[in-house]
């Protein structure tokens, strides 16, 4: 294992089982829910997904611009202005979110409707958007606390917190559903607890201090953040766009299969994505230090381990696929034949998806934001709707299983120049400063 690797896998490491707590926390959540409610249980979680990433996706990029001017203000050793940023950040928060869920409230009926709901699986996307909404505030927080806790320097308490909400929501998932058989309203009411109860944890590691900053300062936090919500709303309108097409060609049985591969495919991505994290220290330090050489050896050094990761979660899931599956579907053959199709098909796109995700937070690590965004938005919106419109009128059923391979492979064809010329112009540029200096 060569230096960099080492280096590479002592950052990773707590991010990747961090990230493989909340899949499991999530597949967790998802078998309760199809034990006791049952596939239009299932397909009410993947409904309401789409519109409840968008507004995580807001909370997001209010956390992650305030931790960029937080942070700007520690650097500055200015503690009582990092503190007023922390507090603003934290009311930013409230205030958005809370006007989100009165708006959505308001119109819960439509919206439902609009993300692809039937007259058969509506009441349960009804219950579950509903209490999800509402409880929104709740849902986001610990992505607010986890956030300023490892801005505080304490990145391992971040990891504790990640097991209590698995914890909880585990033990309140049985609880709610399958004792008091609560349904979707039991599985929203587990989820928001236990993700309260991880930011209580973290909580005290938060350092608040006396409001400070203005309606600029507030700007600064939306558009520091924007580039992070564009990421998220993106890969949110394609599950949605995949629900609609699912609905009319399958119907309810066609989005609870692909909920199943989705929780799946959350293995391998959430993996990728701690790897990813992981990145931006190392990266930022190297560049920092115009080592092009520790920049190179990173980036291969990550490739290599999210291969290792996508492939050997593709050649699992082939290999054990009817008995992943059988764990959702709890005996619904019909269920389990579909998923265990689309299992064989869509998830062919981890041999691809490693190096289209390390592309984007590589760029990110290394300033340059517009390739990031652009891998990004190519992999999950782009190239990823066309297929998913044309081929299921050519190929049928079968389309809408290829489409996200699809998008992962064409994405390639981006992503492989731009980790070219990025180096490229990354040698040049610290070799020409190395000189002037």
């Amino acid at each position: 294992m060569s230096p960099a690797t080492r280096k590479l896998l002592r950052y990773a490491a707590p991010s990747i089982v961090g990230m493989l707590i909340v899949s499991v926390q999530m597949m967790i959540d998802g078998m309760f829910v199809s034990r006791g409610v049952g596939p239009l249980g299932l397909a009410a979680v993947n409904i309401s997904m789409p519109l409840i990433n968008a507004m995580l996706s807001v909370a997001i990029m209010i956390i992650s611009g305030g931790v960029v001017i937080c942070g700007i203000a520690k650097g500055q050793d200015d503690e009582k202005l990092a503190g007023g940023y922390t507090t603003l950040t934290f009311i930013a928060l409230v205030v958005t979110m809370t006007l989100i869920s009165v708006v959505v409230l308001c119109f819960l009926r439509k919206i439902c409707y609009m993300l692809g709901s039937n007259d058969e699986v509506y009441p349960y996307v009804r219950t579950y958007l509903g209490i999800m909404t509402g409880a929104i505030i709740f849902y986001v927080i610990p992505n607010f606390t986890e956030a300023f806790t490892r801005l505080a320097g304490k990145p391992n308490k971040v990891f504790t917190s990640g097991v209590i909400c698995c914890v909880v929501n585990v033990v309140l998932d049985y609880i709610f559903i399958m004792r008091f058989h609560w349904g979707m309203a039991g599985a929203a009411v587990a989820t928001c607890i236990a993700n309260t109860s991880a930011a209580v944890v973290l909580s005290p590691n938060v350092r608040f201090g006396k409001l400070a900053g203005t309606w600029r300062d507030v700007r600064r936090i939306f558009f520091n953040g924007s580039s992070e919500m564009l990421t998220s709303v993106s890969a949110a309108v394609t599950m949605f766009f995949f629900n609609i097409v699912l609905m009319k060609n399958i119907g309810t049985l066609g989005v609870a299969a692909m909920t199943i591969v989705y929780y799946m495919n959350m293995i391998v991505n959430m993996s990728i994505y701690g790897l990813s994290q992981a990145l931006y220290p190392l990266m930022s330090y190297a560049l920092g230090a115009r080592d092009c050489g520790d920049i190179r050896r990173l980036l291969k050094a990550s490739l290599k381990m999210s291969a290792a990761i996508g492939v050997g979660t593709f050649v699992f899931v082939q290999l054990f696929k009817h008995q992943i599956v059988a764990v959702f579907a709890d005996g619904d053959m019909m269920l389990t034949e579909l998923a265990v199709t689309a299992a064989t098909f869509v998830t062919t796109h981890y041999l691809m998806s490693f190096a289209n995700i390390i592309g984007s937070s590589f760029h990110t690590a290394v300033e340059r934001p517009l390739e990031s965004a652009v891998i990004a938005l190519c992999r999950s919106l782009v190239f990823a709707l066309l297929p998913l419109f044309v081929l299921p009128q050519i190929i049928g059923n079968l389309g809408i299983w290829l489409s996200m391979p699809i998008a992962e492979l064409l994405t390639l064809f981006v992503t492989v120049p731009l980790f070219v010329a990025t180096m490229r112009r990354l040698k040049k540029n610290l070799c020409q400063t190395a000189k002037s200096a």
